[in-house]
């Protein structure tokens, strides 16, 4: 089935109820193994477009919603100088130096983030304006939004419903998940509400994702 934005169901309250927390315990595990692998090679992607503003001496990457890590670890192994900063609200993600902390209150000093990403995590956080307003005091630099677009290519969803690891997964991901996803318009507009302005927005040609670069 095709999905398009005639068939978008973003429910403020609905966004809420559903998404405003943490994965902790079993949903923790079935993400890191059920359907954070989906994302294939989009880290290397993604880290391809920022090359100019990580490789270098004294960068800081903050990588906020960091999940199980795996943008993370691939940031650090790619960019040998480059200082990454791992923060989750998790008590199952937070562990070896992944920091535990909400967005709302990031243990960071101002202005002292070159970039920071948050990589299928503004979606989840509690208090997304708070949020943003942090990231607004510690990133001097960009803030790079990745999140599931409901008006991605049906290709796109495909593509990433068929690499989930549950028939579950793979049967709800393109009419629930994809669906009620906050579309870019309203990430956009929280974030100048909290000082950003939008530099960058474009579709992922493989993955169903905007990429929003803010500054």
């Amino acid at each position: 089935m095709q999905y398009t934005s005639a068939d978008r169901v973003y429910v403020p309250l609905l966004d809420r109820l559903l998404y405003r927390h943490p994965f902790e315990g079993a949903s923790a595990r079935r993400y890191a193994r059920d359907a954070r692998p989906a994302f294939g090679d989009f880290d290397d992607r993604l880290l391809d477009g920022l090359i100019g503003e990580l490789d270098g001496p004294g960068r800081r990457l903050l990588d906020l919603g960091c999940g199980p890590g795996t943008l993370a670890r691939r940031a650090a192994a790619r960019f040998a100088a480059l200082h990454v900063v791992a923060i989750d609200p998790s008590r199952d993600f937070a562990r070896g130096s992944v920091v535990r902390a909400a967005g709302e209150a990031l243990p960071l000093a101002g202005r002292s983030i070159d970039v920071a990403i948050c990589l299928s995590s503004i979606r989840y956080m509690r208090d997304r304006a708070a949020t943003l307003r942090e990231l607004r005091r510690v990133v001097r630099g960009a803030l790079v939004i990745v999140e599931l677009d409901p008006d991605a290519a049906p290709a796109a969803v495909a593509h990433h419903a068929s690499r989930l690891g549950t028939p579950m997964l793979r049967r709800t991901f393109g009419p629930f998940m994809l669906r009620t996803a906050p579309p870019a318009a309203t990430i956009v507009a929280e974030a100048g509400r909290a000082g950003f302005a939008l530099r960058a927005l474009r579709p992922d040609p493989v993955q169903p994702f905007y990429i929003m670069e803010l500054a």
